[in-house]
């Protein structure tokens, strides 16, 4: 039986996520794209709901983990195995539309990724990145008493935590089961953990330096306030979000690929 707390902390948490969803697919509507490439595509479905919307002539997912390689083949997506901290395997001005959702954070090399990114888009290219906050105030507050932060990075897996209520509910989220007491068992592809998590203002400031310009950003979940003073307070204070979107370009003028970006 949950508590009152894990009730309410579900209620905002589910809110946050919805609305990132939202978002997400809302910013897709709007772009055309001969080639669309999923970051971490996972198990294709959400690659595959973006296919449908964007109609390209192709669409790539590019995925580590070998299980999840097979679940998004059963989607029909053509997904190649590879290691995102590594250069990316296509040419460069090549992609019009890229999404990165929860990726970043599970990386060592964001510098390189970020400009790999940059490189492969074509002039006008856009990406979507979805990332968790650093600098969210839960974060703050783990750190300020001493613990690990929930957002990580993370020792173990991203289900350990120093906070019960947090490793039940990061359970919960990856459909684990409650009474495996051993994190540091489960495979490396299930218990994938965050290694470095970028602030909000601090990404920002990566992809300017790599050459993008910033189209716009949301921020969610801003606890631990309820859904409406979320809302505002995210507008207001995006960089102490949970979670935020970033919405960047590869300006027209980019004939070529970036003198920041790798070759």
């Amino acid at each position: 039986m949950l508590t009152p707390i894990r009730r309410y902390l579900n209620y905002i948490y589910s809110d946050m996520v919805e609305k990132r969803r939202a978002v997400r697919f809302e910013q897709v509507k709007t772009q055309n794209a001969h080639v669309f490439l999923d970051l971490g595509c996972y198990n294709g479905l959400t690659t595959s709901r973006f296919r449908k919307i964007l109609s390209p002539k192709q669409a790539i997912g590019l995925e580590y983990d070998p299980k999840s390689i097979l679940q998004a083949k059963e989607r029909q997506i053509s997904v190649a195995r590879h290691d995102l901290n590594q250069p990316l395997p296509m040419k460069s001005n090549f992609v019009d539309v890229v999404t990165a959702f929860d990726v970043l954070e599970h990386l060592v090399e964001t510098w390189q990724t970020v400009a790999e990114i940059f490189r492969i888009l074509k002039p006008g290219g856009m990406v979507l990145i979805d990332c968790p906050n650093l600098a969210a105030w839960h974060n703050i507050f783990a750190l300020a008493i001493g613990i690990q932060p929930p957002s990580g990075p993370h020792l173990i897996s991203i289900v350990d935590s120093d906070m019960k209520i947090v490793e039940e509910m990061h359970r919960q989220d990856h459909n684990l089961s409650q009474s495996i007491v051993q994190p540091e068992r489960f495979s490396a592809s299930k218990m994938h953990r965050h290694i470095v998590v970028p602030t909000y203002w601090s990404l920002r400031r990566v992809l300017i330096k790599v050459g993008f310009d910033i189209e716009n950003s949301w921020g969610f979940g801003y606890y631990p306030f309820p859904p409406m003073i979320s809302d505002l307070l995210c507008k207001i204070d995006i960089g102490h979000a949970h979670h935020y979107i970033i919405k960047a370009r590869k300006p027209d003028r980019y004939e070529t690929h970036h003198p920041n970006s790798l070759p």
